[in-house]
């Protein structure tokens, strides 16, 4: 018994810093909004920088190419002055960023303001991993931690300091939104931000102060647990994952709650460890991280209820959709200019532009369920995941044949796409990106940590397609990349684009805008919203199934590490980027902005820059949501863009019919009046 008492005590230490980082995120929604995912990376860069003053004595700048680090001290500096030097400035660090980057988005709508703190977290990541390295980093103890007796168990002292440290933060939190002006005032702004500003309230100053609040929490999180938990960019980034599990069951609102919640989250995890030890039968790899995760959505989907609507002036937009005309024929110039290319290129460009055309079939995926319906997701590559390992199994154990071993893996995805779906019934918008994020880690830890269905460190093979006899793999004996898998890829690809393309101009297609727009108008009309939610979840994990099976027959060799949390991140990154609400979206994502994609690693070849591929993509996810929700793809589909020029050239090269535009365009109606007048024509999938 008294084993599991010390666990219990262990455990204090990682839900501290769940419940610290946590009452810095219910700070920041409570004044802004905003579901900071960047919490966890200001944590990270707050204990590099206090790591470095300890060691150097100099202050870390989150820059590049330019002097980054201020001399402090010509040698270390002490515990107390490097933590105060820190607090400081990771406080002012975060008033900067509010201003750059969240200030403007005060009034954007959820998905913006989501990919705007992703935006961030990836920039603050990949500067770390620039300038610090990925080798785990310690550091000397900072609180008390000579061993005390507890009864019969001795534990650690600093582990209760922890706890302490966290039970008077929230209490003072509690406290001070309670019974203080300022507090009032905060509350004011988050239920009536017109009625505070008629009061001579100004919401962005008290937005402000209360992040730079949630900041120097984040910041005094990632140094107290560095003696504890080695550093390095991911993980301490990913902190956030249980620490949004402690905040959403404190529902954005309660401090004290959500503390309690962190400080529980991390014993469960210790406790887990404990019992693996004990019932050797338990997965002995991802349990402690998988199963919380495990709890929160289960929790979500039966309990949760609507976050209460901010009182913000202005009005929320979501990023703009596209209309192809003539899928068809655009689908086929696509396909030949994409042929051209293939025989044009030649190694690694070839195979880049391969890489390209997977991730177009993968941002297909957030174009359907984030574009055409709004419902957020950050989950997809761990579908694209399961998609690929169950291809490996089906080629490699059970000898399935091409192309039926690609329909059975993305089919396999489907349900368990519709099982992330069921929260999308009962919570939207940022809670459904934290459930899904929570989702992405289960599955990272439970799944892809599990050797007999990932294969290790080392992966798992995945075969080559090949029909009646003919090899269509990206390599044979020394060919490599082959042109006749690309010209797979187009095909598979091409048509997956031409289905995305007709969802959008079809009945189905309308009701699924329809929801996007208002649930409750939409549900008024006839249409069922939870059928059409749990169809879209579905349609999208089945395509993302598609790419990740795709991805496999590229690689050759499949392995849990291309399918990361961090992944999922970026792909939303690239994909919001280019323009999520439009197929040219994805082909942009895929061409521009894929890590391992053509223009990238053109880049990479001629400049040497592809390494910093991922602070680009975070500085571009920021930039668009706060200048250009609609992405590049907008300014490319505008009058004067290529898009037009293209349409023009096919309708030359292919004279016919042009398609007509919706009713809905031409009569001014919006997406939930021509849903009624396709749920009065017909049925639907969905309706």
């Amino acid at each position: 018994m008294s084993t599991y008492v010390l666990f219990l005590l262990l455990g204090l230490g990682a839900g501290s810093v769940y419940a610290l980082l946590g009452l810095g995120m219910v700070l920041k929604y409570r004044s802004t909004g905003v579901v900071d995912f960047a919490q966890g990376a200001s944590a990270m860069w707050g204990a590099y920088t206090f790591l470095n003053l300890r060691n150097r004595g100099e202050l870390e700048l989150p820059l590049i190419w330019l002097p980054h680090e201020i001399k402090v001290s010509s040698s270390g500096l002490g515990v107390w002055p490097a933590l105060v030097i820190t607090l400081v400035y990771g406080t002012v660090l975060g008033l900067i960023i509010f201003m750059l980057v969240y200030r403007p988005l005060l009034h954007a709508a959820p998905l913006t303001k989501v990919c705007a703190s992703v935006g961030v977290a990836l920039f603050f990541e990949a500067v770390a991993v620039l300038n610090f390295g990925t080798t785990p980093l310690s550091a000397p103890p900072i609180l008390p931690s000579e061993p005390i007796t507890i009864g019969s168990v001795i534990v650690p002292s600093d582990r209760l300091y922890l706890a302490g440290i966290v039970v008077l933060v929230a209490v003072g939190l509690t406290v001070v939104f309670r019974f203080t002006r300022f507090g009032l005032a905060t509350r004011a702004g988050a239920e009536n931000e017109t009625g505070a500003a008629l009061i001579g309230i100004s919401a962005t100053r008290i937005a402000a102060r209360n992040w730079m609040i949630a900041t120097l929490l984040a910041t005094l999180s990632g140094i107290l647990i560095t003696p504890i938990s080695s550093l390095d960019p991911t993980s301490y980034t990913l902190f956030v994952v249980p620490a949004l599990g402690a905040v959403l069951i404190g529902r954005f609102n309660s401090f004290w709650i959500t503390a309690a919640a962190g400080l529980l989250l991390g014993i469960v995890q210790s406790e887990l460890i404990k019992l693996q030890t004990v019932f050797t039968w338990l997965p002995q790899q991802g349990l402690a991280d998988g199963v919380p995760f495990v709890i929160i959505l289960v929790t979500m989907t039966l309990s949760a209820r609507r976050l209460g609507a901010r009182g913000a002036t202005g009005t929320l937009r979501n990023p703009s959709l596209g209309r192809p005309t003539r899928p068809v024929a655009t689908s086929l110039i696509m396909f030949v200019l994409g042929v051209v290319v293939l025989v044009a290129l030649h190694g690694s460009l070839r195979a880049a532009f391969m890489s390209s055309i997977v991730t177009m079939c993968l941002a297909f995926s957030l174009v359907v369920l984030t574009g055409y319906v709004g419902q957020v997701s950050l989950a997809q590559m761990s579908f694209a995941g399961i998609g690929a390992f169950v291809l490996s199994h089906l080629t490699q154990d059970l000898g399935v044949p091409f192309p039926f071993s690609l329909i059975l893996s993305a089919l396999a995805v489907v349900p368990i796409g519709i099982l992330i779906g069921l929260p999308a019934l009962r919570v939207r918008g940022v809670n459904l990106a934290v459930v899904t994020l929570a989702a992405a880690a289960a599955m990272d830890a439970l799944v892809f940590s599990n050797s007999s269905f990932s294969g290790g460190l080392g992966g798992r093979k995945a075969g080559s397609p090949s029909i009646f006899g003919l090899d269509l793999g990206i390599a044979e004996g020394r060919a490599y990349p082959r042109v006749v898998f690309g010209v797979l890829l187009l095909v598979i690809v091409t048509f997956v684009g031409y289905c995305v393309a007709r969802l959008r101009t079809s009945a189905t297609g309308r009701m699924l805008v329809a929801v996007r727009s208002n649930e409750r108008a939409a549900a008024a009309v006839g249409i069922r919203v939870a059928p059409a939610k749990l169809y879209v979840f579905a349609l999208s994990s089945f395509i993302a199934g598609i790419g990740g099976a795709l991805l496999a027959y590229e690689q050759g060799t499949v392995s849990s590490a291309s399918f990361g949390v961090q992944t999922s991140l970026t792909l939303l990154a690239i994909a919001y980027v280019a323009g999520i609400g439009r197929i040219a979206g994805a082909v942009v994502a895929g061409l521009m902005f894929a890590s391992d994609g053509l223009f990238v690693s053109f880049l990479d070849k001629t400049l040497h820059i592809g390494k910093y591929q991922m602070i680009v993509a975070g500085i571009a996810l920021a930039i668009t949501a706060i200048k250009n929700p609609d992405g590049v793809a907008s300014e490319v589909a505008g009058e004067k863009g290529l898009a037009p020029r293209i349409v023009r050239l096919r309708d030359r090269l292919l004279p016919g019919r042009k398609s007509a535009r919706a009713t809905s365009s031409a009569s001014g109606s919006g997406p939930v009046e021509q849903a009624r007048f396709d749920k009065a024509a017909g049925p639907s999938p969905v309706g």
